[in-house]
Parts: structure tokens; C-alpha cells; sequence
């Protein structure tokens, strides 16, 4: 290869490298329920900047969301609110798992099974899901 065709390459190869970094992923733990989940920088990002700095799993981010539209907060939220039903959630899973651990694994794995099932099926999957709460 020439000089020429190599200097020519050089800012396609250069805009690939940086579209490998930028599409590099990482692990992330949820505040709330300690869920592991594997993401890309850019949408680790997003959801922090989101829930005031923390990393929320999808199923936690929402019921903070719910309540954070529950209680008139809605997407404009204060830090301050956010944070609150952050730890309120976070409360919640904290019951949750000491009070059952091994439901709360069936639960999160039930959900693993769901998201990891093949989309591209033409038979519908039926999953079920069974929690047990016990009152201490």
C-alpha cells in the first residue's frame, strides 16, 4: 500500500476506533435491588443522569418512576425527590430480599429467562411468575 491510500484510510479507521470505544460496556449494580446488568457507557450515563448519580436496573427505575408520578414529580423532579424514592425503593427491596431470598432469585431469574427468550418465536412463551412474601 502506498503512502497515499494509507494517510486516506486513516480518518475512517480513526472514526472506527472511536465507535468501538463509545459502544464499550461496562457492568453496572442497581442502588435499589444490587442487580448486575451489563451496558454501554452512554446509556449507564443516561439513566444516572436521570435518577440524581445512581445506576437503577429497568424494573427499579420504573417503580421510581411511578412513584416519582405518583407523587406530582413526574420527569422534573427535584434531586431531592428522586433521591427520596430511590430510597424508599431501595427500603422496599431491602424487605424484599431479607425477608425471602430465595423468592426474590426466582424472581430475578424468571425475569433473566424472560428477557433472554428468543423475540423471534412464532409460539407465544407463557411465564410465570411466583413471589412469596413472608411477615416476620
Amino acid at each position: 500500500m502506498s503512502a497515499a491510500v494509507v494517510q486516506d484510510l486513516a480518518p475512517a479507521i480513526e472514526a472506527a476506533v472511536q465507535a468501538a470505544t463509545a459502544a464499550e460496556v461496562e457492568w453496572a449494580a442497581c442502588a435499589c435491588c444490587g442487580l448486575r446488568e451489563e451496558c454501554t457507557a452512554a446509556y449507564a450515563a443516561g439513566v444516572r443522569a436521570r435518577f440524581a448519580g445512581q445506576w437503577l436496573c429497568g424494573l427499579c427505575g420504573e417503580a421510581v418512576g411511578e412513584d416519582l408520578a405518583a407523587a406530582g414529580g413526574g420527569s422534573a423532579a427535584a434531586s431531592v425527590e428522586v433521591e427520596a424514592a430511590i430510597a424508599r425503593h431501595a427500603a422496599f427491596c431491602r424487605a424484599l430480599f431479607c425477608r425471602s431470598p430465595a423468592a426474590a432469585e426466582r424472581l430475578i431469574a424468571a425475569v433473566r429467562r424472560l428477557l433472554r427468550s428468543e423475540s423471534g418465536r412464532k409460539e407465544k412463551a407463557s411465564v410465570q411468575v411466583v413471589l412469596e412474601l413472608q411477615e416476620a
